[in-house]
């Protein structure tokens, strides 16, 4: 697979192991050992970093032999939630303090290189998202903004006033902050409509917004699951179908018909390109997306999505 140069641009750092979070909910022993078997196998240039939620952070130093002298443990560090803006402002300093102080301690076989930040679910000020910002910044990590996608009639109005004020912040600074947009969950009131992640990842082009997802990305193309009772987003038609709305400008329409797309035969994987039906991109023009647009998503199976996309795309080769 990773001599498909199209496959070899989409996969790399794509998914970021988040083994401790559901469905998989392992203990941090079995997390952190797979990690660290993936990161030392030959498909880890595929995996992004370790997704820790901060309260944990120092637990970690229990498995220092894991990485010492090895690979080294990359993380992104996910804050905790809040209710208000001082409240957000207070525990974003407490667990900036606690990473500052891991990093200085295990930084032999550490690294934190990004920090993810659950917003309250208010329109946040500039000097939230600047605490957020600089906070990331002096520790030399990323930073995500997670919004609120809101069930409730007025959802789009709250969105795009979130991200209008983290593009107006974007404009003002050198160090773009990103977004992080949930893509499922456990129960089926979790997974967004293709509406909703239409609109959120045109709503990201528009403003040039970096963009990682989270949860419910587990298979390539978008499915019914019993264990969800819903269908579940397939990550390539969300990474296709976005890259393909920053390369062609296209409209929610169509982004949306991507992203509800269920026929497997409508996507190709070639050497050449990645396509959805006649529109296709080559892994030049992904690069870059790759790279500064479409990040990565946050998945509690590192196998099962690498596995099916393998699975789809030798199907693909067998039957030309």
């Amino acid at each position: 697979m990773k001599n498909n140069p199209n496959l070899h641009v989409l996969l790399e750092n794509l998914i970021d192991y988040a083994g401790l979070f559901p469905p998989a909910n392992l203990p941090l022993d079995a997390a952190i050992e797979n990690y660290a078997n993936y990161i030392n196998s030959e498909d880890a240039w595929m995996l992004g970093p370790f997704i820790i939620p901060v309260k944990k952070i120092n637990e970690l130093q229990a498995y220092t032999d894991l990485f010492l002298k090895k690979k080294p443990l990359n993380l992104s560090v996910v804050g905790r939630k809040s209710e208000s803006e001082n409240e957000c402002i207070v525990q974003l300093k407490e667990d900036l303090e606690q990473i500052h102080a891991f990093s200085n301690k295990y930084n032999v076989w550490s690294n934190v290189e990004a920090f993810e930040m659950p917003l309250p679910s208010i329109v946040p000020t500039q000097d939230l998202l600047e605490e957020v910002s600089s906070g990331a910044k002096k520790l030399g990590m990323k930073a995500f903004c997670e919004m609120s996608l809101l069930n409730d009639d007025h959802w789009k109005k709250h969105l795009c006033s979130t991200l209008d004020a983290i593009e107006a912040f974007n404009s003002l600074h050198k160090d773009r902050l990103g977004v992080k947009s949930r893509t499922g969950g456990i129960k089926a009131e979790m997974f967004p409509s293709p509406e909703k992640v239409a609109f959120v990842i045109a709503s990201c082009r528009d403003r040039d917004l970096p963009i990682k997802f989270t949860a419910g990305l587990h298979h390539p193309i978008r499915i019914y699951r019993e264990e969800v009772n819903t269908k579940m987003h397939g990550f390539l038609n969300i990474f296709l179908a976005g890259m393909l709305a920053y390369h062609l400008n296209l409209d929610e329409e169509r982004i949306e018909k991507i992203i509800s797309d269920e026929n497997t035969n409508h996507f190709t994987i070639a050497d050449d390109r990645l396509a959805w039906q006649s529109l296709s991109i080559t892994s030049q023009e992904m690069k870059e997306l790759r790279k500064n647009s479409l990040c990565s998503f946050g998945s509690c199976s590192f196998d099962e999505p690498r596995d099916e996309l393998l699975e789809l795309s030798n199907r693909q080769e067998a039957s030309k």
